[in-house]
């Protein structure tokens, strides 16, 4: 047994395992077996997203521990991050709304604000605003008050949002009245100030309690197993009387909590090096609903229900997830001109126009198409662009540089 909460790299291969259960949130029916489908989709997989927030506050406030102005730098390296990604995002978005919205022309750039500081420019990215303002709040509240007020204020606040979760246990009356018009007015209670702030509490608190919190250690196992079946439970109970979304479940705050912990004390240390899983469930997170867009909509056009459905589908979703996200980090690491990226984008519009006159040529007329697959095509398309160009800029420096050796 780990007596320390020091697994850091199994901490990464968690990380790793959460993106993978985030697409699987986000993608159509799996399994042919309702209760199945839903107990792997909506309750299992949805420990994930508060993973990666205890997790991320969790290791934000060691940083800060060790220089002061941590929080600071990377509120401002995530919101550069997060701004790029809408960008990149937005004629996606723009799509979705088209379709989904009935949205006057007028009130888009109103819509695209809305969604920027809210929900994000399209559905996934709403975590990024959720994490910047829970991860500031907290920070500024723990300067004024107390871990116990700060739990009391966060958890209030998570079950006035786990309403739309149990909603379908709601009388009609005054009550049901208010959460609809706030509904009607925010859209979704998902938000940093709802569901965010519990999350980022329980990591910040784990780092500055994990001395005392060590001594729990050989009860966690037990505690986590507890709870996930309290959980599921919980799960369960929603399954038979549905909600308006599953984001809320109240037994992931205790379950989260004493997962982390477990995570952290689990006594088998990978000997490999994480670092590299650690940037792939963070860029699964940025591409994977364009993944699933493509794979998803393709079979539905031509009546392929193992590509609109099912396991085969989840499969190809994560392999194709996993080029995407390769050439992202690929293309990160390098140094491409903005020429450069303007050909790539150029290349990607017309190649992109040629395959979307085939594809909706070829499909049956009397199937809708998502406006947003057109988009998340130019997207795939554009970024492989890039990736290409940076090998071959990479090669050409490679080359350069001999030569230049060879010349000494």
């Amino acid at each position: 047994m780990n007596k320390e909460l020091n697994n850091y790299r199994f901490v990464d291969v968690c990380k790793y395992i959460a993106a993978i259960m985030i697409v699987c949130i986000h993608c159509e029916r799996l399994f042919d077996y309702p209760y199945l489908d839903f107990f792997i989709r909506q309750i299992v997989c949805r420990m994930a997203v508060p993973f990666f927030f205890v997790s991320s506050a969790y290791f934000i406030r060691k940083g800060c521990s060790k220089n002061k102005h941590y929080l600071k730098e990377y509120l401002k390296k995530l919101t550069k991050s997060y701004l790029l990604w809408s960008l990149i995002f937005m004629p996606i978005g723009l799509n979705w709304i088209q379709q989904n919205l009935s949205i006057s022309e007028e009130l888009l750039p109103v819509a695209l604000v809305f969604g920027l500081v809210h929900i994000g420019t399209y559905y996934h990215l709403w975590y990024i605003p959720a994490m910047i303002f829970s991860l500031f709040t907290i920070d500024k509240l723990l300067k004024r008050i107390s871990y116990k007020w700060l739990f009391a204020i966060s958890i209030s606040l998570f079950l006035f949002g786990s309403v739309e979760t149990y909603y379908g246990f709601l009388q009609n009356g005054w009550f049901k009245d208010m959460f609809d018009l706030i509904i009607s007015v925010i859209y979704t209670t998902r938000s940093g100030l709802l569901y965010g702030m519990i999350f980022v509490t329980i990591g910040f608190a784990i780092y500055d309690y994990q001395e005392k919190l060590s001594y729990m250690i050989p009860k966690i196992p037990k505690l986590t197993i507890a709870f996930g079946i309290l959980l599921i439970l919980e799960g369960t109970l929603i399954y038979f009387v549905p909600g308006l979304d599953m984001n809320f479940l109240i037994m992931l705050i205790p379950f989260s909590f004493f997962f982390f912990l477990w995570v952290l004390s689990f006594p088998y240390i990978p000997r490999f090096d994480t670092h590299h899983l650690r940037e792939l469930s963070k860029y699964y997170y940025f591409v994977h609903p364009v993944c699933i867009v493509i794979i998803e909509e393709i079979g539905k056009a031509f009546n392929l229900p193992y590509l609109s459905t099912g396991l085969l589908s989840l499969a190809l979703i994560l392999i194709m997830t996993q080029l995407i996200s390769t050439f992202v980090i690929s293309i990160h690491r390098g140094s491409l001109k903005r020429r450069t990226i303007f050909y790539a984008i150029f290349f990607g519009m017309f190649i992109t126009s040629i395959l979307a006159g085939l594809f909706y040529e070829m499909k049956s007329p009397d199937i809708l198409i998502k406006f947003e697959w057109v988009s998340c095509i130019c997207f795939v398309i554009s970024f492989s662009v890039c990736y290409i160009l940076s090998l071959f800029m990479n090669q050409k420096d490679t080359k350069l540089s001999h030569l230049h050796e060879s010349s000494r």
